[in-house]
Parts: structure tokens; C-alpha cells; sequence
């Protein structure tokens, strides 16, 4: 079964270090909050080049996608390995026909970068039936960014993750499946590894959600999010040692939207809530994380000049959403009343 999302790429010439995703809103009439997240992803890649080039974002080419990553990620790792097998009923796969693993109604944002940039969905890692010659994706639903000894060393008890699936758990599969992708020439490894697209991340919020079942929002902000960063940054190095050239780092987006961290952590106080209705410590904690992970991939940057890393904006697409969701998608205005429900009120019945 051949599965194309309905999306549109524009096909304005854009500045990479201009681009903002408001500006292409009425453009994906019919995609998902995730096609805008898919569309800012695919034009911040272009920073392999000087940041006032023009580019197209369409013509962008890449041999292979290979993801890192969680649930905003994941196309199939976790049902392979978790039984019974979970998503596997709706509404998970709804817009597609069918469930396919995702922790979604429909495609992801690598699906869609894929698409854009005419590469085959990413297939799962841990199928191996299939062939990884065009990319391969590592993430897993409920991944962390930390190894579970680290939250025990905390004393954070809450529980793992069903599978061992860390991001050092992650890397360790793409070293294993790396001889296999390219047992040529040392060159040709380079020259295909270079070329290809590596998204590590979205990292972080199963972190902070462990942490915040024993740690408080403060604590897990000032002393955590550094250490989860810190995991980030090595990861994508040790991918720039393998040959990577061309990274994308995903931020959190806004933690006190979610509906599971308005029901957990309610407070009477109206003053603790934002415009959107979300909580703002929570929230701060995403931006908090979103400002280190830029921090470091700047310093990437300036410590392998001839790699492209680029951080992606998870954070404000999401409040675009939440601000306008008919924007995103052909939503009637009962589902319009339940989202608003749901994020803005955090009534445990929406959800």
C-alpha cells in the first residue's frame, strides 16, 4: 500500500534563515498540525549552504533520512517489539486507512520531509524485511534521552520505557546497521553519509515527565535539562564522527499544553495559566530546553564548520495550532469546541 499525504510544497524561493511558518499557513489547507512542523523542517535543512542562498525547498535531494527519536517520530519500532501490540486500533492511522504503527491519526513530520524531498517513507529499524539503502528510523514511542541508570541513580523510580530504547540504545543500532549501508570505499561511506539527512529528536519530554514524578518543575528545569541536552549534543557529534553532515535537532514543544500535564498538575490559581490556557512553568520548561538546544547547535556549528546543523521549532507551531487549528486541517466546529476543551481548559473527559 502506497501512502502519500496530501500536501503541498510552496514553491516560492524562501531565505533559510528568513523562513516562518505563518507565512505558508494557507497553503496546507488540508494537512495536519504536523504538515506545518513537516514544512518548517524542510526548508530550515537548506542551511547546509551560506544563509542568504536562495533555494527552492522542493529541489532539496538527500540519498538517505535516518531519524532518532520518540513518538513525533517513530513509523514502527515499538509495535514490533511490545505485545500486545498497541496504536493498532483507531483512531490511530485514520487518515490513512489503516493503523501503521504511528502514534498518530496520520503521517509524521519525517513522513512528510520525506515525501518533500522524494525519498519512500522511513522505514523502522527494527523490521528488518526492509531495505535501508534510502534511510532508516531509530525512534521509538516513549524513547529517553537518558539511559534508565541515570534515573535511578536519581532515584527517579518511575517506570521505564516497555522496550530498552535511550537514545544511546539508538545510535548503538545505527552503528550495527552502518556496514551495511555503506561497505564501499571509506570516500563513498563519506560521500553518502554527508549527503544524507539525520534528525535526532525530538528528545526530552519522556525525560521531563519521568523526572517530574519525583523532581519538581523548578528542580527538573535548572538541573535536568542541561544533562538532557548535554545527551543531545554528544549524540549528534558522535554522529558528525561517523560522517554526518547535515542534522536537524527538534525542540520540545509547549509541555503545559499537553492535556496529560493539565490533568497531572492542575492549579487553582489563574494566574499559573497562560493565554492558551496552558501552564507556564511547564511551558517555560520546554522554552528552557528549546534555548539550550539552539545554544548547542550553534556551537556545533562553530566546532565542525563544514557540517549543517540546524535546530527545528517544534514550540511555535504548536501554539499556531492551537491559536487557529481550522487552519491545519478541515476541522468542523464541533471538533473545534473538543480541541479547545481539551488544550485550553484541560477537561480529562476530551482526551
Amino acid at each position: 500500500m502506497s501512502i502519500r499525504p496530501y500536501i503541498r510544497t510552496p514553491g516560492e524561493y524562501v531565505y533559510a534563515h528568513q523562513f516562518r511558518a505563518n507565512r505558508f499557513l494557507p497553503t496546507y489547507r488540508r494537512a495536519t498540525m504536523r504538515v506545518s512542523v513537516a514544512a518548517l523542517l524542510v526548508v530550515v535543512v537548506v542551511l547546509h549552504v551560506a544563509d542568504a542562498t536562495v533555494l527552492r525547498p522542493q529541489k532539496l535531494l538527500f540519498p538517505a533520512i535516518f531519524s532518532f527519536g520518540d513518538s513525533y517520530a517513530d513509523t514502527g519500532n515499538y509495535i514490533i517489539e511490545v505485545d500486545p501490540r498497541p496504536f493498532n486500533f483507531s483512531p490511530y492511522g485514520d487518515t490513512l486507512g489503516r493503523p501503521t504503527g504511528r502514534a498518530s491519526d496520520g503521517l509524521l513530520p519525517v513522513d512528510f520531509v520525506a515525501n518533500a524531498v522524494g525519498l519512500p517513507l522511513v522505514p523502522p529499524y527494527l523490521d528488518r524485511s526492509q531495505d535501508f539503502s534510502k534511510g532508516a528510523n531509530f525512534a521509538v514511542i516513549g524513547a529517553r534521552a537518558l539511559d534508565q541508570a541515570f534515573f535511578l541513580e536519581q532515584n527517579v523510580t518511575s517506570p521505564a520505557a516497555p522496550m530498552n530504547s535511550s537514545l544511546s540504545v539508538q545510535l548503538r543500532w545505527f552503528e550495527e546497521l552502518k556496514p551495511s549501508l555503506c561497505n564501499a570505499t571509506k570516500q563513498d561511506c563519506d560521500d553518502y553519509l554527508g549527503k544524507s539527512l539525520f534528525f535526532v529528536g525530538e528528545f526530552g519530554g519522556n525525560d521531563y515527565l519521568a523526572f517530574l514524578s519525583a523532581k519538581s518543575v523548578e528542580q527538573t528545569t535548572q538541573t535536568f535539562v542541561p544533562v538532557v541536552i548535554n545527551a543531545i549534543a554528544a549524540a549528534a557529534e558522535r554522529l558528525i564522527q561517523h560522517g554526518a553532515r547535515r542534522i536537524v535537532l527538534p525542540g520540545n514543544i509547549p509541555m503545559g499544553c499537553l492535556p496529560a500535564i493539565l490533568t497531572l498538575y492542575p492549579s487553582p490559581n489563574a494566574s499559573d495559566y497562560d493565554s492558551y490556557g496552558c501552564l507556564d512553568k511547564f511551558n517555560a520548561l520546554a522554552r528552557y530546553h528549546n534555548e539550550l538546544l539552539r545554544r548547542s547547535a550553534r556551537e556545533l556549528r562553530a566546532k565542525y564548520p563544514r557540517a549543517a546543523i540546524a535546530f527545528a521549532d517544534y514550540y511555535q507551531p504548536v501554539l499556531a495550532f492551537l491559536t487557529a487549528p481550522a487552519l491545519f486541517g478541515e476541522i468542523d466546529h464541533e471538533s473545534t469546541l473538543a480541541i479547545a476543551t481539551c488544550w485550553r481548559k484541560a477537561n480529562t473527559r476530551k482526551y
